[in-house]
């Protein structure tokens, strides 16, 4: 339900006014306990240890983000179907004790997840996201549609460590620092995704699932995936470091400051 003081615009449909909670990811996909969200600069300075204080969201990670109706709606389409694809991976990473290597995940309903990660990369963007990919929307809103714009990539990694992630749109160099990367983060265990826009992948390691879009709403089918599994120990999109080369990075940064850690 949404509260009267929550008012604003959808993220999704543009719709202004009341707004209702949206989790992200949704609340059967182990997003149903009370959560610490602390800000970006907070997060930022603290390191891969995290801050000792922040606010306490009681119903889980998410915020005010859409209206009522896109709410329901993509929760009734996609939330079920979302939440079967973490909990597979969850039981197949606590039993493989950590990294699974190749996976064979059987009766997957690949568009309806791909679109619940579409939906939650919306939550995480401000409401000028909605109005800058018109084609995301109807993709999204439309239960039938397939298929993304090719300049639109869909990646994931398993993550079971370090903090979460909701990071919008950001420009990025890659690690060579040749090029920018345009690039949003969603990471909540078992999961990490980031989408791309007309970028390359800001590590070569995460792996594509932009093909989900392809299938069919009602379409289901076994696939092949190799997922890394990936830290997330800072609040830094696409950092992937161990908090030992965390600590070694800064060690090495010091020195060359002049510096003595």
């Amino acid at each position: 339900m949404a509260r009267p003081n929550t008012r604003g615009v959808c993220r999704l449909c543009g719709y202004e006014g009341p707004l209702s909670f949206e989790h992200v990811p949704p609340r059967a996909a182990f997003n149903n306990r009370p959560v610490v969200a602390y800000g970006f600069d907070e997060a930022i300075k603290a390191g891969p240890e995290g801050p000792g204080k922040g606010r306490i969201q009681q119903r889980g990670a998410g915020a005010y983000t859409l209206c009522v109706r896109c709410n329901n709606d993509t929760g009734r389409w996609y939330g079920t179907h979302y939440a079967d694809w973490t909990h597979g991976a969850m039981t197949t990473l606590l039993r493989a004790g950590g990294d699974p290597g190749v996976v064979y995940v059987q009766n997957l309903a690949p568009l309806p997840v791909i679109k619940q990660v579409i939906t939650m990369f919306f939550s995480v963007n401000g409401e000028r996201f909605g109005r800058a990919q018109p084609g995301l929307v109807r993709f999204v809103l439309n239960r039938e549609a397939k298929g993304l714009d090719p300049r639109i990539r869909v990646l994931a990694y398993y993550t079971m460590s370090g903090k979460t992630r909701a990071i919008g749109a950001c420009a990025a160099m890659d690690i060579r620092g040749r090029s920018n990367i345009i690039m949003s983060e969603v990471s909540f265990p078992p999961f990490g995704y980031v989408m791309t826009f007309d970028s390359g992948p800001p590590d070569a390691r995460l792996f594509d699932i932009t093909h989900f879009a392809g299938y069919g709403s009602n379409e289901r089918t076994s696939l092949t995936l190799r997922l890394p599994l990936l830290p997330t120990h800072t609040a830094i999109p696409a950092d992937y470091r161990t908090r030992d080369q965390i600590y070694r990075d800064r060690d090495a940064n010091l020195r060359a400051a002049g510096e003595h850690p």
